[in-house]
């Protein structure tokens, strides 16, 4: 066994090092070809080596054990979504991390110069050693269950209760889940994603400003007060308008809200009035037919739905891969029956005119093999080239769609009309 440091190269950012979190890999670049320095690198690690990662001027950010040598990957082109031209990756079984490069161990902390080269063998073990404990120590044990972050546990169990919900009750349902959890800085991870909070800026570890709709990962929740009571609920910028993130030159955030167009302010109120309407249950097949074409002129209303499906889905269209998140959807699979079907595996996130396609019967998904089927009416049209791809799907398990529920729709669509 032997211990490295490898820098993780550009952009030296945490979103960078976010992406190698959750792919749970290291990754080269160079040439981007066969036996260049990147692949020889990453095949020079035994299994069961250590890397420390390292990121340009901040400093140490995690530690994990080297995975076997199949787990070495050339991409034949970037990975979907990647910030860096990186394509040579490796598993890494990252055993401790830092959230934000802005909290790294320093090289002064860690007593050890910059690295010079992208991959570096430390010599001493116990130096190698007192760096892994001081990432440790800093990490705050921010993993839980599964080895996902804790911010993405805390995000998730808001977006389960699809309400405002207190930090008593985040809390409880991720100890529910998993009782090793540590729940000590549940409160911090709830105001650093609060786009709305003035104490989010105390929270970020990089201080750099930006918009709540520029698509940042952290912009997830809105936060009420009534008195002492503080609730929490899924972010939805129709309705609770864009939020700026601002620091002065000093360093000292502040948070507000930017003037709402009449257009805007007039969307978020008929967003709100379809919300509060009541539907009688479907009682037959027809009633389901009628209410997929509702579903075309309202499918926007269930707010908590379309910000649960941006979440899962990452913000992209299952289908074309569209991020244009002004024109993404949230698609019912089983038509809407209530708060109840408003489950991330009864959904797809569809850019606006798929989901028409969708919902109208003219394209659909085989839930055998997850690709994009369509109706040979579509044949000479822009939307044949979808034909037979494979759609996107979220990484948790339990968000991808329910093949089930795949074949519901379908039988749905033959159905006498």
């Amino acid at each position: 066994m032997a211990y490295y440091v490898f820098n993780i190269g550009l952009p030296a950012i945490t979103e960078w090092w976010t992406q190698n979190l959750n792919r749970k890999v290291i990754t080269a670049g160079y040439a981007g070809q066969p036996g260049d320095r990147g692949d020889v690198i990453l095949n020079q690690l035994a299994t069961g080596d250590w890397i420390i990662a390292y990121v340009n001027q901040h400093g140490y950010v995690g530690a994990g054990i080297v995975q076997g040598d199949e787990t070495y990957r050339l991409h034949p082109q970037l990975p979907d979504g990647s910030l860096s031209d990186h394509r040579h990756e490796r598993a890494v079984d990252w055993r401790y991390f830092i959230e934000d490069v802005g909290d790294a161990v320093s090289i002064h902390e860690a007593d050890r110069q910059q690295p010079r080269q992208t991959k570096e063998s430390i010599g001493s073990q116990a130096l190698a050693e007192r760096i892994i404990g001081k990432i440790q120590a800093r990490s705050g044990d921010r993993k839980g269950k599964y080895g996902r972050l804790r911010w993405e546990l805390v995000r998730e169990a808001v977006f389960d209760f699809g309400r405002p919900v207190s930090v008593a009750e985040v809390r409880a349902l991720i100890k529910m889940r998993d009782p090793q959890f540590n729940s000590k800085n549940i409160r911090p991870d709830l105001e650093k994603m609060s786009v709305n909070s003035d104490l989010r800026a105390h929270y970020q570890g990089v201080k750099k400003g930006r918009r709540s709709d520029s698509g940042h990962p952290a912009d997830r929740l809105f936060k009420t007060s009534s008195g002492t009571k503080v609730r929490y609920e899924p972010y939805v910028p129709e309705v609770h308008g864009i939020w700026v993130l601002q620091y002065d030159s000093s360093g000292v955030g502040t948070v507000y809200e930017t003037p709402q167009t009449l257009i805007a302010r007039a969307s978020a109120l008929a967003r709100k009035e379809v919300d509060e309407i009541e539907i009688a249950p479907i009682d037959g097949e027809l009633d389901a037919r009628k209410r997929i074409l509702l579903q075309v002129a309202m499918r926007q209303g269930q707010s908590n739905f379309r910000s649960l499906m941006l979440a899962a889905y990452e913000e992209k269209c299952a289908v074309t891969r569209c991020s244009t998140i002004d024109v993404l959807e949230a698609a019912h699979i089983v038509p809407y029956r209530g708060v109840h079907t408003n489950r991330a595996d009864n959904g797809l996130l569809l850019r606006s005119d798929i989901h028409t396609l969708f919902d109208l019967g003219r394209l659909w998904i085989d839930p055998d093999t997850m690709t994009v089927r369509l109706a040979s009416s579509m044949r000479d049209t822009e939307y044949w080239k979808y034909e037979g791809t494979e759609i996107l799907q979220p990484k948790a398990i339990n968000d991808r769609p329910n093949p089930e529920h795949l074949t519901r729709h379908i039988h749905d669509l033959e159905a006498p009309k």
